[in-house]
């Protein structure tokens, strides 16, 4: 994740510097100097380390002790700055003098320490809230960018994962599937399908259901689809999914299992070892993980509801009973820092910023809130 951050915010500090060019020819010419060295590069490579690590592996949220969400931006604009400094010192000619390098290191380090200092004293005053998004349409739904933290949980056969949420249906949409969370997608024509995701579908009067792409002994076209009665809607229901490809609770055919409300709700078994789930063909598509809707295709959103969720957590191991419990009698309190969990977003008070924008509990992912919505005051 951290290399692909970097990546993308030099491709940015590049681009900068060719807008820069244009506006100052007169002044600076910029040209490529092969194996540059200068102590300030060193330096500036040293506290753009510095600051990923900072933004990634600091508590955001709402309470003492906690940075605030925005706070992150304080980082990462400061990744920008440093990287495009990196670039004028190894490519503007003149280069920038003494002075103006050592200004360089000063702001950054006054950077580092404003985002510091933006450390909670004492917990934030949150309005409770409630966000409702209107995806019947398949015109409005929850983005949370791309990440393989959502889907890919080790080395294929020896994946585990959790996931868990809490879902108010309002209105379905006109499709057979109403999707709460997905990852899944399938390719036809290279017979592969990748991912989880999980939905009501129109069967049986209706029913929750789990579907994931797998791997069979001769291709990637494996799918697993076990469900169980829909219990009521526009009620608040706790859906939970947990998947190990060894077996759960010592027996190795036992792959997943659903849960609604803290109990047991369906299972589902696989004798057969060589056929687990697959999140080998990531790379071969680009869509995000979303929420109220999904891509069925690289062109159409479909399947959409309207409705509320909230406590979104996804786990790299599988968890047991006793936690799941817990979790749907609320008895389990998630900072973001716990082991294994690499995304959660709680959507249970209004974002102080931007109202669209929610940074997930860990810092490292970001949910953008698409089309209609509306964060609905609780007290």
């Amino acid at each position: 994740m951290n290399k692909i951050i970097s990546l993308f915010l030099c491709i940015c500090c590049t681009l900068v510097l060719v807008q820069f060019t244009s506006c100052s020819e007169e002044k600076h010419k910029f040209v490529e100097t092969i194996g540059v060295q200068d102590e300030y590069i060193t330096q500036l490579d040293t506290l753009i380390a510095s600051m990923n690590r900072l933004a990634n592996n600091s508590d955001y949220g709402t309470r003492e002790g906690q940075y605030p969400a925005e706070s992150r931006a304080i980082l990462t604009d400061a990744i920008s700055n440093a990287n495009r400094y990196v670039l004028l010192i190894r490519y503007q000619t003149p280069s920038p003098s003494e002075s103006e390098k050592q200004r360089y290191i000063s702001e950054i380090n006054n950077t580092i320490e404003k985002f510091k200092n933006s450390k909670r004293t004492e917990d934030a005053e949150t309005i409770p809230a409630e966000l409702f998004v209107d995806g019947k349409t398949t015109q409005s739904y929850i983005d949370f960018g791309r990440s393989k933290d959502y889907t890919v949980f080790g080395t294929t056969g020896n994946q585990s994962f959790t996931i868990e949420f809490w879902v108010k249906i309002k209105e379905r949409g006109p499709y057979d599937n109403s999707i709460f969370m997905s990852t899944f997608f399938s390719n036809s024509d290279n017979q592969w399908r990748n991912g989880w995701m999980m939905y009501w579908r129109n069967v049986n009067n209706g029913i929750y259901r789990v579907t994931w792409g797998g791997i069979l002994s001769g291709n990637r076209w494996g799918l697993w689809e076990p469900s169980y009665p829909a219990p009521q809607e526009d009620v608040w229901q706790h859906f939970a999914f947990v998947y190990s490809d060894k077996g759960l609770d010592g027996n190795s055919a036992l792959r997943a299992k659903l849960y609604l409300n803290g109990t047991v709700a369906a299972t589902q078994n696989n004798s057969n070892a060589s056929e687990v789930y697959n999140s080998s063909d990531y790379d071969n598509y680009d869509k995000p993980m979303t929420a109220f809707c999904r891509w069925v295709n690289n062109d159409k959103m479909e399947e959409g509801f309207s409705g509320y969720m909230k406590k979104i957590r996804i786990w790299k191991e599988a968890k047991d009973d006793a936690y799941i419990q817990a979790s749907f009698k609320e008895e389990t309190e998630i900072i973001g820092r716990e082991n294994n969990l690499v995304a959660a977003w709680d959507f249970t008070s209004k974002p102080s910023g931007a109202d669209n924008t929610v940074l997930d509990l860990t810092g490292k992912h970001e949910a953008k809130i698409i089309g209609t919505y509306k964060w609905e005051q609780t007290q």
